[in-house]
């Protein structure tokens, strides 16, 4: 019996498959068995699948009928034999030394679930790490546990990451899990099962340590919509109200469970029921009423943020748009903003350079690098901007700190 199981759903990923497979075959970490399950690729993603098995005897490869992600997971399931289980996204790719270390972080602390953080690989790479403590949770800490999965109020953001990739299960705990999740939940299904495992299992471990890296691919990032974006909402909610049945469930997880349904909601409205008026609640324009009357701005970074900035700004008459930087010019190609280097900025007439990145940690990156070059940080301006639904549950006195103290 291995002591650990992977288990990598495939579907039509044959640009990314080689190295995500490269990534796991090459873990410091060698007593493991790694399931591929083709879930009815049509493209050459099951050639590459048997390649790598004539390669190593560690991967079994399982052909089926395309099912979904979460029927691809449920027949890893039922193959695995290792101790613990894991997921890789076939897209994705992991750390030389990710399985050793949550292996040996589990089995030390006999934890249920070990989870960690993940590198997030778009236009840009960050860093994101579950933001309840780092620690081993057990016994009366589970309590408050529960109560900080589904967000960490105090900070409006996940309490534990809905991915189950950046985790490592008992056997025991994600068949339960996962076999709970129906096969047509096509939204929020991790979330769902991380949910459900949180609420069976008796402890888990909390690594502030990154080892997954999560792909970003525009390719998938469709922008056409989804006529039944709100049927699929749905049935997230009604799974929610099974879950509301738990002993374990509490009042603070149902309020928190009502609010992840209403940022759902919300994602439909901005970008996946097809309004022709994109993003219509995503960025909320009232950083321009901070700005003195008559300035003239500079926006830094040339993304869906940045145009929306440019569309409001270009709203405003008491403010001039100047134009648009970004370090990272030379590889954007937009037809709506003409984006130029920050150098440029040393001979542009300008009064602040407003930063339209949503994410807090490359915004201080981004502050950094336009001060090494010169300008003067005063000049600096960034907005946080947290999803509107955040600013009635603080009206509403939601956002109270909830659960056992730890």
């Amino acid at each position: 019996m291995p002591k650990v199981s992977v288990i990598i759903p495939v579907y039509n990923t044959e640009n990314y498959l080689r190295q995500c497979l490269d990534s796991v075959i090459g873990q410091t970490f060698d007593d493991m068995e790694i399931i591929c399950v083709n879930d009815g690729s049509t493209d050459s993603s099951p050639q590459i699948l048997e390649e790598y098995a004539a390669r190593d005897n560690r991967i079994r490869v399982i052909h089926k009928q395309n099912g979904g992600l979460v029927s691809a997971r449920k027949t890893g399931i039922k193959m695995a034999s290792g101790q613990y289980i894991g997921y890789v996204d076939s897209d994705d790719w992991i750390e030389p030394e990710m399985y050793e270390t949550l292996y040996l972080s589990a089995s030390s602390s006999k934890a249920d679930l070990v989870s960690c953080g993940h590198f997030l690989e778009g236009a840009y790479t960050t860093i994101h790490m579950d933001t309840v403590e780092e620690g081993f949770y057990s016994g009366e800490r589970m309590g408050f546990l529960r109560d900080h999965t589904i967000y960490r109020l105090d900070k409006k953001e996940a309490g534990i990451r809905a991915s189950l990739c950046y985790k490592l299960f008992t056997r025991e705990l994600i068949t339960k899990g996962q076999h709970a999740v129906p096969n047509d939940l096509t939204m929020a299904e991790d979330k769902m099962c991380l949910l459900t495992c949180i609420l069976e299992c008796s402890s888990v471990l909390i690594l502030k340590r990154a080892f997954y890296h999560y792909r970003i691919n525009a390719q998938s990032m469709v922008h056409a919509s989804d006529t039944d974006y709100l049927l699929r909402v749905n049935a997230v909610y009604q799974y929610l109200l099974k879950l509301y049945q738990h002993p374990r469930f509490t009042e603070n997880m149902r309020i928190q469970s009502e609010l992840y349904v209403t940022d759902l909601l919300l994602k439909g409205i901005n970008t996946m029921l097809g309004f022709r008026e994109r993003n219509l609640l995503w960025f909320d324009p009232y950083w321009l009423d901070t700005i003195p009357s008559g300035s003239k701005v500079v926006l830094y970074g040339a993304g869906e943020a940045g145009r929306k900035c440019q569309k409001q700004l270009l709203s405003r008459t008491d403010l001039h748009f100047v134009g648009c930087v970004d370090f990272g010019y030379q590889h954007i190609l937009d037809e709506i903003l003409n984006v130029e280097s920050p150098d440029a900025l040393k001979e542009e007439n300008y009064d602040y350079i407003v930063i339209t990145i949503k994410n807090s940690d490359k915004a201080v990156q981004i502050r950094t690098q336009l001060e090494d070059i010169g300008i003067a940080s005063n000049k600096i301006l960034w907005f946080e901007q947290k999803e509107l639904f955040w600013r009635y549950a603080e009206a509403e006195g939601l956002l109270k700190e909830t659960g056992k103290s730890i």
